[in-house]
């Protein structure tokens, strides 16, 4: 299963390709994380650059883990992610809700999501012949540690009028080829 940590950062796993498009990252690695990334390399691709210099099909699994706010053009980057995978393969997405306060505390993020995003992105929302190239397999919003405490029944209804409710979006898009 040939697997992509993509926009990694210093999150880099073992037996994964692992990119990054700061190329700083690479250059500018503290001793410790020199260490960590001795002999695995970190790829570099700049994300709001197109096409990506990967091939076409090579992909299982695609994480992207808090980077999607940063980019130029979210659907771009999907729609190019969807390029380097294969057929059925699983494109892994967390992004901070809009109505968490962590989701302002970058002062490069270019982009807010809620649950509707995804499924809106999914369904193509009014654009015209454009063909189902994702599956939405799950769309899990995960509740802050206030949000805890009050049932998923509610939590829902009261997140529209009370912010911070929920911390995250989890998504699992599959790949249709």
């Amino acid at each position: 299963m040939k697997k992509l940590n993509f926009a990694c950062g210093n999150n880099i796993r073992d037996g994964w390709d692992n990119c990054d498009w700061q190329e700083t990252n690479r250059k500018a690695i503290t001793h410790t994380h020199r260490e960590t990334l001795k002999g695995k390399g970190v790829i570099f691709c700049d994300a709001n650059k197109f096409p990506y210099s990967f091939k076409d099909n090579v992909y299982d699994y695609i994480l992207l883990r808090q980077c999607l706010t940063l980019f130029d053009n979210p659907r771009k980057v999907l729609v190019e992610l969807h390029r380097i995978s294969k057929n059925k393969a699983i494109i892994h997405i967390e992004v901070a809700h809009y109505s968490n306060k962590g989701a302002y505390t970058d002062l490069d993020a270019k982009h807010w999501f809620n649950e509707q995003s995804f499924v809106k992105f999914i369904g193509h929302n009014c654009r015209i012949n454009e063909k189902n190239i994702f599956e939405l397999i799950e769309l899990k919003l995960i509740p802050t540690k206030i949000g805890r405490f009050i049932p998923e029944i509610f939590r829902r209804s009261l997140s529209l009028f009370i912010n911070g409710l929920y911390s995250q979006i989890h998504v699992d898009l599959k790949i249709i080829k």
